[in-house]
């Protein structure tokens, strides 16, 4: 049982991470391109650079919520693992993302002409 746990979650966690990424990326594009008009090839790389810190984040974040998979012994054991894992994922990353987006506020005002 805790196998397909396992699989289950990483698959989910895999899904959620993938969508959410690329969702962030496009919108993130947008975003930073706003602030660095003068610069696209900064906004870009910027960009590129907050999908890579995203994935290996939430790579290490999935990893070691694996370790913290108790003994499961029902279904209903299993949706709730699943969900406390999947919204300590998501918590960190709604935290982080808010942290870019003031961050890069704020630099857009400090380097403003």
């Amino acid at each position: 049982m805790a196998y397909f746990t396992y699989i289950f979650y990483v698959v989910l966690s895999s899904s959620l991470i993938i969508w959410i990424g690329n969702i962030c990326h496009a919108n993130g594009k947008i975003f930073i391109l706003n602030y660095f008009s003068k610069h696209v090839d900064i906004g870009n790389r910027i960009n590129n650079l907050l999908r890579i810190a995203y994935y290996l984040l939430n790579i290490g974040l999935t990893i070691f919520c694996l370790y913290s998979i108790r003994n499961i012994s029902s279904v209903e054991m299993i949706i709730t693992e699943v969900c406390r894992m999947l919204g300590f994922i998501m918590l960190t990353i709604g935290i982080l993302h808010f942290n870019n987006i003031i961050l890069i506020t704020l630099f857009h005002k400090h380097f403003k002409p």
